[in-house]
């Protein structure tokens, strides 16, 4: 991906790198969801707040309703900044946990939005991607 990258961005990585590589360790993993929560809430309403942080704590979120909200979050300030490509990227991972909820008309929706913005971005594997989210949804079932 091709975008605005935080100065807080090596912190943030590094945080979901160790989170990927804790998945087996319950308390290890909770530890470090716990200090990527708190850079974001430290963050929350200040020149700091940046959509990559929220999205990347709701990538890390297991419930798939309390991610939605982290990324409804992360979207709200995505738009505000006028950062498209996050704005795009956010709205096709919301996508993803509509459709893992069994909520294809939202899934299918956020996945068009997430689409439409994408196709003035320069991230051609966003791009894809949300295209090929789009046919197999689309092919799952025949939405309204």
């Amino acid at each position: 991906m091709n975008m605005e990258i935080p100065p807080f961005y090596d912190e943030v990585h590094d945080l979901a790198l160790r989170l990927v590589n804790s998945q087996d360790e319950t308390k290890l993993y909770w530890h470090l969801y716990e200090k990527l929560r708190m850079l974001c809430e430290n963050h929350a309403d200040s020149a700091k707040d940046h959509p990559f942080q929220w999205e990347t704590l709701a990538d890390f979120t297991l419930d798939d309703v309390a991610a939605l909200e982290i990324y409804a979050k992360a979207l709200g300030i995505a738009e505000i900044l006028g950062l498209k490509q996050y704005s795009a990227s956010i709205q096709f991972a919301m996508a993803e946990r509509y459709l893992q909820l069994g909520e294809l008309e939202n899934a299918f929706n956020f996945a068009r939005c997430a689409n439409e913005i994408a196709k003035n971005t320069n991230d051609l594997e966003l791009r894809k991607e949300v295209s090929v989210f789009l046919l197999e949804i689309c092919g799952n079932k025949t939405l309204r």
